[in-house]
């Protein structure tokens, strides 16, 4: 097999491009593209645990422990911790990160929206689907294994 015919090569290297162009536009914010996923996650639904986050975003739990760390440094969000359980934890946004959703949102959708020019949307959507079976063929054969 051709080294640009390998799945593995072709998704690494649109990944790669496409993550330093999403971290650059993000930068105005002080946010890198997983902090951002994770306060998506927050101004969909405030006050979640570390563990549901980490499995919408399919991060470990230390992933995510550094992730909120270093949110929780730029006040925009805070651990809320159970009064009767110390180690209950929810995930709350504070006004700092509420109120990037706005142009942070914007900013991704611009970004989105650059790197598919010249993609018809419908091709788009089988390309979502196609890559939600790679996706589940690997999850399956890492399982199997």
């Amino acid at each position: 097999m051709e080294l640009y015919d390998c799945i593995n090569f072709r998704l690494n290297n649109a990944q790669n491009a496409v993550f330093a162009y999403f971290k650059d536009r993000l930068s105005i914010y002080e946010l890198t593209p997983i902090q951002y996923a994770l306060l998506k996650c927050l101004w969909k639904e405030d006050l979640q645990t570390p563990t549901q986050l980490a499995q919408t975003l399919r991060l470990d739990g230390s992933s995510i422990t550094g992730i909120l760390d270093r949110l929780e440094k730029k006040d925009l969000i805070q651990r809320v911790y159970g009064q009767l359980d110390r180690r209950s934890i929810q995930i709350h946004l504070l006004p700092g990160g509420a109120a990037l959703q706005k142009p942070v949102e914007e900013t991704i959708q611009d970004a989105n929206e650059k790197v598919l020019v010249g993609i018809d949307p419908t091709a788009y959507e089988i390309f979502q689907q196609q890559l939600s079976i790679i996706e589940a063929n690997a999850r399956g054969l890492m399982n199997n294994n």
